[in-house]
């Protein structure tokens, strides 16, 4: 029967990957205290007692430390994930053993308790890492982990389907920057590096009518840029598609909001409180503005272009008001919007709402993630409008950014 030993102490974060460094044991004689700044220690004893090894970052195997450590602290910043196996090993025949402490901290550790009919820890530390994440500590990867719940369906789907296999997937960018295309199936590939650079991250099908989903972006002076999709998940060369975009606060994907048959509407609101449609053109560039709201909309936190939501062949728009109240203004399908109606409340704890089209294979779009590292609840729209909860748990930072 497999064992996990698992251990979430005190929260934290920061600091970026350390090179190993050599094993030099310490000549005082007892004190967790006796570990340096930014440094990683093992003990001999339980107490802190004894001998100390020292490293500057990850080890897969420990030589003669190997099966040695009974008591440890981490003061590099980073999160630590000490493996009964060599080589950053935790799933095999008999067990798995891996012991997690968040990153920042550093008090004392005993490892004696973490032990079940198995295995313990203490004494049974083969190899550790340290790693900017909890994900990557844990399994090695930059991107989380990320199971679709439409895993099953081969049709391409208007949105949320970025190399067109039907299934529901995520763009995925890292602390530092990277993007990975995430298939739904726990695994990823790197498409991109760099992005940092950019405060607005969208999806919402294709814009530029080649068939496959496009991203927008916009960066730090203002730009907004189209990276057009190649439709087996990955990016062609950007286009520039706007200038002078900073004063606009939720840049916003909509797909087709007008009715014009062209899928590449972008709809923000600025800060006197006026709502905006950028009606898309052929090749995914956008026309002129059009108001379509005058007055309220600064006071909204979050603009999500869900698709169609009430059934009625119209994509909608969603928005969050400063209570934390979710908004559903039904489109009219030339731009303009219906009466709204809210759909529901406690939304503000979430950093970030996702909209991914059909998400749970049950022929109806509109739903919804709400993001709030590390969970990512499953709002499931059920064809007129209202939402039904389903909570999931992922391994993330809250400086990732899922989209």
């Amino acid at each position: 029967m497999k064992r996990a030993f698992r251990s979430a102490v005190v929260a934290g974060l920061s600091a970026l990957g350390l090179l190993a460094a050599a094993v030099s044991p310490a000549q005082a004689s007892t004190g967790f205290d006796r570990c340096p700044a930014g440094r990683f220690c093992l003990f001999d004893n339980a107490d802190g007692s004894g001998a100390m090894a020292t490293y500057s970052g990850s080890m897969a195997t420990l030589g003669a430390y190997d099966n040695w450590a009974a008591s440890m602290r981490n003061r590099t910043g980073l999160h630590a994930c000490l493996f009964t196996e060599r080589y950053h090993v935790y799933d095999d025949s008999v067990y798995q053993g891996v012991f997690y402490a968040k990153a920042e901290y550093s008090g004392d550790i005993d490892l004696t308790p973490f032990h079940d009919e198995n295995v313990g820890m203490a004494n049974n530390v083969s190899s550790f890492r340290l790693s900017p994440t909890r994900h990557e500590c844990g399994n090695g990867n930059k991107y989380m982990d990320w199971n679709s719940d439409s895993w099953g369906r081969t049709e391409p789907q208007p949105f949320g389907d970025f190399n067109r296999d039907g299934i529901t997937d995520l763009i995925f960018r890292t602390f530092d920057g990277a993007l990975y295309f995430q298939r739904g199936d726990a695994t990823a590939t790197r498409i991109g590096v760099g992005w940092n650079s950019m405060n607005v991250l969208q999806r919402h099908g294709d814009r530029d009518g080649d068939g496959a989903e496009d991203l927008v972006t916009r960066d730090g002076n203002g730009v907004l840029w189209m990276y057009p999709g190649n439709g087996t998940g990955g990016l062609k060369a950007r286009v520039q598609i706007g200038v002078g975009w900073s004063t606009l606060r939720n840049v916003t994907a909509m797909g087709d909001f007008n009715g014009d048959g062209r899928r590449g509407d972008v709809v923000t609101n600025d800060s006197s409180g006026r709502l905006w449609l950028f009606a898309g053109r052929a090749n995914g560039t956008l026309e002129p503005r059009k108001q379509i709201g005058t007055s309220g909309w600064q006071g909204m936190t979050a603009l999500v272009g869900a698709g169609d939501m009430n059934s009625d062949g119209k994509n909608d728009l969603v928005a969050r008001d400063g209570s934390g109240r979710l908004w559903l203004y039904p489109g009219k399908g030339t731009g303009g919007m219906g009466a709204r109606k809210q759909i529901g409340s406690g939304w503000g704890r979430f950093e970030r709402i996702l909209a991914l089209g059909d998400a749970n294979r049950d022929g109806r779009y509109g739903d919804l993630y709400g993001k709030d590292a590390p969970v990512m609840d499953l709002y499931v729209n059920n064809g007129w409008g209202s939402l039904s909860q389903y909570t999931a748990s992922y391994d993330w930072d809250p400086r990732e950014t899922p989209f």
